[in-house]
């Protein structure tokens, strides 16, 4: 078990990477501006949309209780307020990564700036 464990992990972490990276050269090719240039806004908004669709609790899912309020007419049952939680997932822990070699890339690209 602890095989396919770290195969879906590596799996993830390679399909996180490709997103992130496909989404920076999509970017870079659309607006022709260098690939670094956005790299670190990819990664973190790729961090961002992680952690908002991974999590529990908060605003998505109020907000989720009250559209099927709306859609059903029957009032949702919750425990009293639920609180947000969130658990790192390894598409979070790539983003995190990707955002970090991504901001010492562009500070390295860019040093004579500062």
């Amino acid at each position: 078990m602890e095989v396919c464990n770290i195969i879906r992990k590596f799996f993830t972490f390679i399909l996180t990477s490709i997103a992130l990276l496909g989404l920076n050269f999509g970017i870079s090719i659309l607006f022709n501006v260098s690939f670094v240039d956005y790299s670190f806004f990819v990664g973190l908004l790729g961090a961002v949309f992680v952690y908002f669709f991974s999590s529990s609790g908060g605003f998505s899912r109020n907000n989720l209780d009250m559209l099927a309020q709306a859609t059903t007419g029957f009032k949702m049952e919750t425990s009293s307020k639920e609180e947000k939680k969130f658990h790192p997932s390894t598409a979070f822990y790539t983003s995190i990564l990707y955002t970090v070699i991504a901001a010492i890339i562009l500070f390295y690209t860019y040093k004579e700036y500062f």
